[in-house]
């Protein structure tokens, strides 16, 4: 009689702790929106974005592409200053620097949500979380990140349809790239420079994954210990890269000869492959970084493998982007020298 008993209470058990697992509930309340920050951690807001403030310049290109602008309510001074982002948020106030903003100005927005980069959080942030404004952390940064960030950014503010438009034109142009490198069997290797003299771009920064995704081969390996270190010129002249990529800033884009001149004049470089063969290039750092980084793998792809690529042009991907999503970014001088097969 036991041994039915035992098997009865066993079966009944069963039977609750399925039941139980079916009725499982989220603490996730009901019209809260869950999305994926860049560094992988979940956030939750009670519901969809309609006041934003945005410290990340990234995001706030991709929130005007995804029709959201309207919502943005405030905005780092950098953005509000910037010469193509600032005019696309015309409802929107400084809230000061991105890396300290103005947490008075803030709170007086009332916002629902403070969007900033993960990589670089606002020095006050546990300030600002503390008067209830919650943050976050999406950087649209990088290629490998890009599609999960906006995506993220679309759930956020309930334009799920055009963030997926945006991604779908962002992979197609990367796609059409890698179509073209990939079965290129000869990998150039590359020394990619930040802002300052012989800063490298190395393994798990930006430009690297755009290196290596145009099927080039870094320099600067993983082993050196951080994805922006100095290196000696010595070391430089004696690692003679097939081609260099020096990045600067849209400011100094204007003045790119005298740039290029500077890079390619310096103490031992005359003796360089990548300068004696033409093989130097300047590249802006908006299409290096961020939103625009489609562009930036068509310009490295046609810098390491022109004949491979010829097909392809950085100004027309430039153009169609304008279009399709209603933007007036510059199309003309992204890459230094504009030879014409780049």
């Amino acid at each position: 009689m036991k041994k039915y008993f035992l098997l009865f209470f066993c079966c009944i058990a069963a039977v609750a702790v399925i039941c139980s697992a079916g009725c499982v509930t989220t603490d996730v309340p009901a019209g809260a929106v869950v999305v994926n920050q860049t560094n992988g951690e979940p956030f939750t807001l009670a519901h969809e974005a309609e006041r934003i403030v945005l410290m990340n310049s990234n995001a706030a290109e991709m929130l005007y592409v995804m029709g959201a602008a309207g919502r943005v309510v405030g905005v780092s001074q950098s953005i509000y200053d910037h010469a193509e982002l600032g005019p696309l948020f015309p409802n929107a106030v400084s809230v000061g620097k991105w890396d300290v903003p103005d947490i008075e100005t803030i709170g007086s927005l009332s916002p629902d949500v403070v969007i900033a980069f993960s990589t670089s959080r606002p020095l006050n942030a546990d300030a600002i979380e503390a008067g209830g404004i919650p943050i976050c952390y999406i950087d649209c940064y990088k290629p490998t990140t890009m599609a999960a960030d906006v995506e993220a950014l679309g759930v956020l503010t309930g334009n799920s349809d055009k963030a997926a438009e945006f991604v779908s034109f962002y992979e197609g142009v990367m796609d059409s790239v890698k179509n073209r490198t990939a079965p290129v069997s000869f990998s150039p290797s590359v020394y990619c420079e930040g802002y300052t003299d012989y800063s490298g771009q190395a393994k798990g920064s930006g430009m690297d994954m755009l290196i290596e995704f145009a099927g080039g081969r870094n320099v600067l390996t993983q082993e050196m210990g951080a994805t922006s270190p100095k290196v000696s010129p010595e070391w430089l002249v004696a690692e003679n890269p097939d081609v260099m990529i020096k990045i600067l800033s849209v400011k100094n884009m204007e003045s790119a000869e005298d740039q290029y001149a500077g890079f390619t004049g310096r103490y031992g470089f005359a003796n360089l492959g990548a300068v004696s063969e033409d093989r130097t290039y300047m590249i802006r750092n908006d299409i290096a970084y961020g939103p625009r980084t489609f562009a930036g793998a068509v310009a490295v792809a046609k810098m390491l493998h022109p004949d491979a690529t010829e097909d392809l042009s950085v100004r027309a991907v430039l153009d169609e982007y304008n279009t399709r999503f209603g933007l007036n970014v510059s199309a003309g001088q992204v890459v230094y020298p504009a030879s014409p097969k780049i």
